[in-house]
């Protein structure tokens, strides 16, 4: 067996001259370090060696540790004193691993980034990478071994945020699809029970169960307005806003739904910056939070809502594939209620999760709020332990300064009937076409209908001068709704043109809401949301 005079050994150069030790430590590196002092050249090498952040440990044949630095002593929770000249020093690694190495170390073979699991000095369980090449003398005899540990707690956690991150984006794809659909459905129940609610008197003894069935088919409308939350490339309607309007918005909200036991605490930075998004959906994401933090209270507690500014560097801690560098808000919500154990904490953001029994929650709240922050080009995380509450920690990039909390109300008005003003109509699904006909008739306006952009397109150009307006589903097969708008507009530019479509208005590209003749209504919409959108774009057009 050879000896171990070749080794690396802090403190063991007896019997070598420097030149030896040079070349060693050169075979070692490969070459791969241009030196501009001789004299530096130890020093170089042992700040390399003895860093904290990777472990270098060598090894001779008959299995005794000549190295260990302090990056090995801190991944393995073990002190060199343990390891270095020691016979039977500890073996920290599992059977199955420790197999795979042994075999190695017989064979004199190189491993390369094998993923170990050990149990540490402090009898913990951590993950490492783990890299060993044998060292051969000139005789072809192995005269050591050189090891390589390295923290995978990183890279695991990388690829942890990437499967979410794809599950998210299936899932989001998925139930965006499933709410298209199913508010195309929901149309035909919203129209067809407003025709015959507006058939009878409201003392009518059937007008009861038509209002039930309506504010049934509303609810299944917020429904799928939840469920296009989910879907990854949503987007709303964004404005400039402080979020210390909405936190106060929702804390006020939230007080009427709590119990005395629970008491609120607020502590929000007046200097907060501004940032650009969906007050209504960031909002929701907040509330969400508060109820199911009062849901980890049921004996009373503390809820604390927070929210300051921040910026993001290279050394911040990887939260988030989305996460860059830059400035943000944070706002965070803690409570201290029940908390959540860390495999609980790693699927609490996964749709239909829930920790609750069963008929007391669908799982959704959570995955909206995801959904909802991811939408808002921001991420989110948290942080539980059992019996400690837990804190959901919200980013949002910032996107000017602090604006004032002022909160401004939204215009509200009446709708009046047309004129007999001629409207073009397209859309895919004969119901919308028939519901659509129905409710433009009641409302005073002429139609024409197409369920295909070809028959649409015929219709407009044989009467785009009688034409005061058109209503265009958006997803259709063939052509979709924006590709006849291309078509409609190199005909006629200034015609107003209703989107209309079962997802909302994120599926359209920028440069069709710059437009400003275009405008999008959601399905499913009643004859009164019609009636105050046509009113709105007509009167517009006729100024």
């Amino acid at each position: 067996m050879a000896q171990c005079a070749g080794c690396i050994v802090p403190g063991k150069e007896e019997g070598m001259t420097k030149g030896d030790i040079k070349e060693e430590i050169l075979a070692l590196f490969s070459g791969s370090l241009k030196i501009a002092k001789d004299g530096d050249f130890l020093e170089i090498i042992k700040s390399i060696i003895e860093n904290d952040l990777v472990g270098f440990a060598v090894i001779c044949p008959d299995g005794r540790y000549m190295a260990f630095n302090r990056g090995a002593e801190k991944l393995t929770g073990y002190d060199r004193s343990e390891f270095l000249g020691v016979e039977s020093p500890p073996s920290f690694y599992s059977e199955k691993d420790g197999e795979i190495i042994r075999r190695a170390f017989e064979q004199k073979k190189v491993i390369e980034n094998m993923e170990i699991q050990i149990k540490s000095g402090d009898g913990r369980d951590r993950e490492l990478v783990f890299s060993m090449s044998p060292r051969f003398d000139s005789e072809g005899e192995v005269s050591c071994y050189l090891q390589i540990l390295i923290d995978n707690r990183e890279k695991k956690h990388l690829q942890r945020l990437i499967l979410h991150s794809n599950k998210m984006e299936t899932i989001g794809e998925m139930a965006g699809g499933i709410a298209h659909d199913f508010n195309n459905l929901l149309e035909g129940v919203l129209g067809y029970t407003s025709f015959m609610m507006d058939l009878i008197d409201s003392e009518h003894e059937l007008f009861l169960y038509l209002e039930m069935i309506e504010n049934s088919a509303r609810k299944a409308s917020k429904l799928t307005e939840r469920l296009l939350s989910l879907s990854s490339g949503r987007k709303s309607v964004e404005e400039i806003i402080n979020c210390n309007v909405l936190i106060r918005n929702v804390i006020k909200l939230f007080e009427k739904a709590v119990d005395k036991k629970i008491v609120l605490e607020t502590n929000l930075d007046r200097n907060l910056k501004a940032i650009k998004g969906s007050p209504a959906q960031i909002e929701q994401a907040l509330l969400n939070i508060c109820l199911n933090a009062k849901d980890a209270m049921p004996d009373g507690g503390k809820l604390v809502v927070t929210s300051s500014n921040i910026v993001i560097d290279e050394g911040y801690p990887k939260l988030s594939l989305d996460m860059t560098c830059g400035e943000y808000i944070r706002i965070a919500v803690s409570d201290t209620g029940i908390g959540m154990d860390e495999n609980t904490s790693e699927k609490i953001f996964e749709p239909f999760f829930t920790t609750k029994s069963r008929g007391e929650g669908t799982g959704l709240g959570l995955n909206i709020v995801y959904g909802i922050v991811h939408s808002q080009g921001g991420f989110i995380n948290v942080y539980s332990e059992p019996g400690k509450g837990t804190t959901f920690t919200i980013y949002l990039r910032a996107a000017g300064e602090p604006l004032p909390e002022i909160i401004s109300e939204k215009e509200k008005g009446d709708y009046k009937r047309g004129e007999g003003q001629l409207i073009l109509f397209i859309d895919d699904e004969q119901m919308i076409l028939d519901i659509g006909g129905e409710m433009l008739g009641k409302l005073g306006y002429k139609l024409l209908t197409a369920n295909s952009a070809k028959e649409g397109m015929r219709h407009f150009t044989e009467k785009n001068d009688e034409i005061s307006l058109i209503i265009l589903d958006v997803i259709m097969p063939g052509e979709n709704g924006t590709e006849i708008l291309h078509k409609i507009r190199e005909l006629k530019k200034e015609v107003p043109v209703i989107l209309s479509s079962g997802y909302d208005k994120a599926i359209l590209e920028k440069n069709i809401l710059d437009d400003e003749n275009v405008y999008f209504m959601q399905k499913p919409y009643s004859m009164a949301d019609l009636g105050r959108l046509m009113h709105k774009v007509i009167s517009k057009a006729q100024a």
